[in-house]
């Protein structure tokens, strides 16, 4: 229900990142006879699956009453759909429903496209002044790409300064560790389009060319009823119909979905790109630094006596594509990579919301289910030293919430795993201290000719593998069961913690921008 298919993780997984009070496998074959011995651990590895699966369900709940609410709405019986099968499907029933068409009809498959000339696929409007933009459109326009291809094409440059790649795989620019914060005189933009992909295929009817012009009224129905519900509050239905306008682009890539069609949704995501660099073009001339672009929007520090100036270019872009751009601005913008940031929205000076934090990548600090358990004090102590320059020693010696500082590994079974010399489960929860054995998987190679030995009258036999590390840099213990000792009597390896946050801050202020520079388009 979380994820899709190709994505999604057992219970165990869940179970990490849930922080569930116990992480248990069971340590016996599933393929065999239970011994007599064994019955008490799988009685008990049952409970603990069965508490921990209604312990999920009762997290789940807003998503529970999501797919109710469509069963009911739609007749999709959805419990256990991810929200791109939930929104494709509302999309198949909306659509039959307005043709007559059989949905058994609707979903056999079409003749798959192979090569795609980018030339066709480019919008007429689209042209620069810029003679770098001028010779990366183009090189584009040159290039046949295969339509099966989730990457392929790709073309980097720099222009002023900043590197970018564009292509097959989307926009984004190639960025290292910088600080950004706007002096007086400066202020930090950030200008994306509104519903991007949903707007260009309303605005240049690039719905799917086997179900026409149809499918573009059902869409444009569903984009204007999400529009009414979100301004009306009706949570359920914005939500609802936001999966069915997202689930489009991606399944028109696939060859086994009704939406198949590659040659606009290349149409769509290629142009996406290039009008973002109309901006782009035109906030360079007006004197701004592109901090990050990336697939909808742009991030930029401007000069303040430019901003009216600026906003006729965003107008002047939205007039020319038929697009909506939406802008706020940043108090201050640090960013490590083009996926890794966090930026402090206006208003949080006076506010200390912390909404106002907007984290990526590398520095959220909430555990997400089902997507891996990471020690968030690293990025907690990162954030609260920009912000109050607490030394991160301080901010991390005085956690005391030992969820704080827990990782979690799970390991193929083609590995034992190993702590110290005692093997113990594939998924682990444990965090790094000074007084316990080091954690890692081990492989045996079948390749390799082990040896035999007989020792007090038996027989040995001895297998060559290999081990690897599962934390390097030091021993951990292991916590898969949460008990009630006090944070104090856990021997934590405090500098573990310490040197990566430090590290971070170290690579962040290496590199500072807060003025303009000489800036050669």
């Amino acid at each position: 229900m979380q994820f899709s298919s190709k994505l999604r993780v057992g219970l165990k997984e869940m179970q990490l990142t849930m922080h569930y009070k116990n992480v248990q496998e069971y340590s016996g074959s599933f393929d065999l006879p239970i011994e007599d011995s064994d019955i008490d651990e799988m009685i008990a590895y049952n409970i603990n699956d069965v508490e921990s699966t209604t312990d999920l369900l009762d997290r789940l709940e807003e998503d529970i009453k999501l797919r109710l609410y469509i069963e009911d709405e739609y007749g999709i019986p959805c419990l256990s759909f991810d929200g791109v099968k939930i929104g494709e499907s509302i999309l198949a029933k909306l659509y039959c429903k307005k043709t007559g068409i059989d949905i058994k009809e609707l979903k056999k498959n079409q003749e798959p496209v192979d090569d795609i000339k980018l030339k066709d696929v480019i919008f007429p409007f689209i042209q620069y002044k810029n003679p770098k933009l001028q010779d990366v459109l183009e090189d584009m326009k040159k290039q046949v790409v295969d339509s099966h291809e989730r990457k392929g094409y790709e073309k980097k440059f720099v222009l002023s300064n900043l590197g970018y790649s564009v292509g097959v795989g989307g926009l984004h620019s190639i960025n290292k560790p910088e600080i950004f914060r706007p002096n007086e005189n400066e202020y930090i933009g950030h200008s994306d389009v509104a519903s991007m992909y949903p707007s260009l295929l309303i605005k240049y009817n690039l719905a799917p060319s086997r179900v026409g012009k149809e499918f573009l009224q059902v869409y444009t129905d569903v984009y204007n009823d999400r529009i009414y519900a979100k301004h009306n509050r009706q949570k359920l239905k914005d939500k609802t119909l936001k999966l069915a306008l997202n689930a489009v682009t991606g399944k028109m890539q696939e060859e086994s979905s009704w939406l198949y069609d590659p040659f606009n949704v290349f149409r769509i995501r290629i142009n996406g790109q290039l009008i973002l660099f109309m901006l782009i073009e035109r906030l360079l001339e007006l004197d701004c630094r592109i901090i990050q672009a990336n697939t909808d929007g742009v991030v930029y520090i401007a000069k303040e006596e430019n901003r009216s100036r600026i906003q006729e270019a965003i107008t002047e872009v939205e007039a020319i594509t038929q697009l909506v751009f939406e802008s706020n601005d940043y108090e201050a913008f640090y960013q490590y990579a083009i996926n890794d940031y966090f930026g402090i929205i206006k208003g949080y000076s006076e506010s200390k919301d912390p909404n106002l934090i907007e984290k990526k990548g590398m520095f959220i600090t909430e555990t997400k289910l089902g997507k891996g358990l990471a020690p968030v004090v690293i990025p907690k102590a990162v954030i609260n030293y920009f912000l109050t320059k607490q030394p991160v020693k301080e901010f991390i010696m005085s956690d005391k919430d030992i969820r704080d500082f827990v990782i979690g590994q799970r390991v193929a079974k083609k590995f034992d795993v190993y702590h110290g010399s005692e093997k113990v489960q594939r998924i682990n929860r444990f965090y790094a201290s000074t007084n316990d054995y080091y954690l890692f998987k081990r492989k045996y190679n079948e390749k390799l000719k082990g040896f035999e030995f007989s020792y007090q009258g038996k027989k040995v036999d001895v297998k060559k593998y290999t081990d690897i590390n599962l934390l390097t840099e030091s021993g951990v213990t292991i916590l898969n069961t949460y008990d009630e000792k006090p944070i104090e009597h856990r021997h934590i390896n405090y500098q573990y913690y310490i040197s990566k946050a430090s590290k971070i801050i170290s690579e962040l202020k290496s590199v500072q921008l807060s003025l303009f520079d000489d800036q050669t388009c």
